[in-house]
């Protein structure tokens, strides 16, 4: 082995500060997840899904529309 290699400085994210970073940036990570989590949970969730089989879409798009009083 070298001695370039023997004497190499050791690494900033290896000191406390840079252990203190990774733990910092693994929480914040962490906690944005949990709140992405509850947020589609309470708001995204409960609502139904459409049916979009091709039988519904084509009854859809191929229903007649409904007259309205309104439009004449």
């Amino acid at each position: 082995m070298s001695a370039a290699f023997r004497h190499a400085e050791r690494s900033w994210f290896r000191s406390r500060a840079g252990r203190r970073f990774g733990l910092e940036l693994v929480l914040i990570v962490g906690v944005k997840l949990l709140l992405l989590t509850a947020l589609w949970l309470v708001c995204f969730r409960p609502y139904p899904r459409p049916d979009h089989d091709a039988v519904a879409v084509a009854r859809h798009l191929l229903s007649p529309s409904p007259e309205n009083a309104n439009d004449r």
